[in-house]
């Protein structure tokens, strides 16, 4: 790998990822090492990993996550000009898609994967003075660079994946080698069919389980698996367990109907048999350790070493998600709040949907005796923030008209509620001392793999049939409502039955519009809810599901005499296109760059 200095992406990363690879390769005072050379300096070859994950977003509050989910139904900016809200509204630029940092990021990352793997240089390099110890370095490592780079190619295709301007279903470019600047035509880039993009991602997945370890979990009395380099000494890092985990969201997202014209079921089938190993094994190896896992068990959003965790970001002690969140009024700016049709997805507390007469739903009183998910999620009028550690009432929030978090005021909702997912109770702006929490992204976890393997599995098999995998869709939707919230507070259909779930399971079109709620309230505001909305469409003009009324509530009355809830509309989404589109720029540059179907004008 000659030039190595100059090597970068055309996509969108001139300059970026050369000065990213400077960083790596920058000589010595003493010039002992340049681009001929580097590959006999093992810091800078494992370097190239280390870039790799030090890559991935590290908080909630991006336009991947949080930001995601206010382009959609579940969720909304405050602030009108922000470039997500104008994307979604259809008054944005061609110069501000908010979605270009995935593109220019992940092929970045795939990058340095490719130059660790190119001529099989990272494998063949001496790391540590220990002949096992660096043996096992060297496999470990070349397992990450091959299921980070199908990682990166997952994102991008979720992302950019769709339609394009040619009536092609199309992937994205695939780039296996290292792109140096001098030899790359930009003609050359072209984006592979979707097809062809899953097939390279599963491969990357094949070529990474022959060397990465199985579990980055210490386990005792296991010699394999607790050595000084695999363990928890990884825990950040991808596993074999992990690796199933992105197999099984993969499978899912081809198996869709979006991705899927031809209806093969057998992509269900390998979804949801990869669901299942990653379910299997927490049911039926973490749950047998002291302290390890248990799907009775609630977990905290604060808490990073949880057996709910498959694959967490890096940590960073930050107070981004209060300031973020919380109302001006306890030192917020409510850059993101949650919509009403949000709210209106939570079930009542005996599991049945709000508009079903047998919840016992009562509009007057829109908040009392429902799932307690609902309260774990969302601030409403009349939400109390108490502290973690003694209950102290710090703060209520009072978003009734005339109170100090109504819409309208400086750093208050639009729509009268604020997100509480992910907050930490134990940060107060009062305090004379302030504490703060360490955060961290869960990219998979116990939940979503249950959401995955209900609906796989309920493709090819009954709800109620446990027989082909070990568990039944209905057991993993169970493993959902059943639980307390991530507050400690008991499931109510988990002491007194669940009616609604046993109904459904009886049903596959209930059952069907029952896994896609759960999909909606278990992971919102974590950036799924665009996408999920996307590959449940069969018919790709049809914008419907996208294309919505955002709505609030005005609010008015007293505790005393009663609340009057009044619905308002906030905006309309204006989509073209269920397809987000490529980064102008780079269209331009490469002439056999297809842009996505709506963006005609964006090339």
């Amino acid at each position: 790998m000659k030039n190595i200095l100059k090597i970068f992406l055309i996509l969108g990363l001139t300059g970026l990822l050369a000065a990213g690879c400077s960083d790596f390769l920058k000589p010595l005072a003493n010039g002992s090492y340049n681009e001929d050379n580097y590959q006999d300096y093992p810091s800078i070859v494992r370097g190239f990993i280390v870039k790799a994950y030090s890559l991935r977003p590290d908080t909630y509050y991006t336009t991947e996550f949080i930001g995601a989910e206010a382009g959609t139904d579940n969720a909304v900016y405050r602030n009108q000009t922000n470039s997500t809200r104008q994307f979604s509204v259809g008054t944005t630029s061609i110069s501000a898609n908010p979605f270009r940092a995935v593109w220019t990021r992940s092929y970045q990352g795939i990058n340095y994967c490719n130059m660790f793997l190119k001529d099989r240089v990272g494998i063949n390099t001496h790391y540590l003075l220990d002949h096992e110890s660096d043996m096992v370095l060297r496999q470990t490592l070349q397992g990450d660079a091959y299921v980070l780079r199908a990682w990166y190619y997952y994102d991008l295709l979720r992302t950019f994946g769709g339609i394009g301007t040619d009536g092609n279903l199309l992937g994205v470019p695939v780039l296996t080698e290292p792109s140096e600047a001098e030899n790359l035509d930009p003609a050359s880039i072209k984006r592979a069919t979707f097809d062809e993009t899953v097939e390279q991602i599963l491969r990357d997945c094949d070529s990474a389980e022959v060397y990465l370890p199985f579990n980055n979990r210490d386990y005792p009395d296991d010699k394999v698996y607790s050595t000084p380099i695999t363990g928890s000494a990884r825990y950040r890092c991808f596993d074999q367990i992990s690796l199933n985990g992105l197999r099984a969201m993969t499978y899912l997202m081809w198996a869709s109907p979006a991705y899927n014209p031809t209806g093969d079921k057998t992509r269900y089938q390998k979804a949801a048999e990869y669901a299942a190993k990653v379910m299997n094994h927490k049911l039926h190896v973490e749950s047998t350790f002291t302290g390890g896992f248990d799907p009775a068990v609630g977990f905290s959003w604060q808490d990073l070493n949880n057996p709910e965790i498959i694959f967490i970001s890096s940590m960073g002690n930050s107070t981004t998600m209060e300031t973020s969140l919380y109302p001006q009024g306890f030192g917020g700016s409510a850059g993101i709040v949650p919509t009403q049709q949000l709210v209106d997805a939570f079930p009542a507390e005996n599991g049945y949907p709000i508009t079903d007469p047998r919840s016992g739903y009562d509009p007057k009183k829109p908040y009392e005796h429902r799932d307690p998910r609902f309260e774990a999620a969302i601030f409403h009028n009349g939400s109390e923030v108490r502290r973690n550690t003694n209950n102290e009432l710090m703060y209520t929030i009072e978003s009734a008209v005339g109170g100090k978090d109504a819409p309208g005021l400086t750093g208050t909702s639009p729509t009268s509620y604020y997100i509480k997912k992910f907050v930490f109770s134990g940060w107060n702006p009062y305090d004379e001392n302030v504490v703060s929490s360490v955060h961290a992204v869960f990219y998979m976890r116990w939940e979503q793999m249950c959401l995955i393997f209900a609906e796989a599995a309920s493709k090819v098999t009954s709800p109620n049939d446990g027989s082909m995998f070990g568990i039944s869709p209905k057991q993993a939707l169970a493993y959902l409502r059943n639980r307390p919230t991530t507050e400690g507070k008991p499931s109510y259909v988990a002491q007194n039955g669940d009616p609604y779930l046993d109904e459904c399971a009886a049903s596959p079109a209930l059952f069907e519009a029952l896994v896609k709620n759960e999909w909606r309230i278990t992971t919102c505001f974590e950036g799924n809810r665009f996408f999920d909305l996307r590959r449940w469409t069969a018919n790709p003009s049809d914008l419907s599901a996208i294309n919505v009324e955002i709505q609030g509530v005005s609010i008015t009355g007293d505790a005393e005499s009663g609340y009057t809830y009044t619905p308002t509309v906030i905006e309309r989404k204006n989509y073209p296109s269920i397809w987000r589109p490529l980064p102008y720029l780079d269209v331009r540059r490469c002439p056999n760059l297809v842009q996505n179907a709506g963006w005609e004008s964006w090339k």
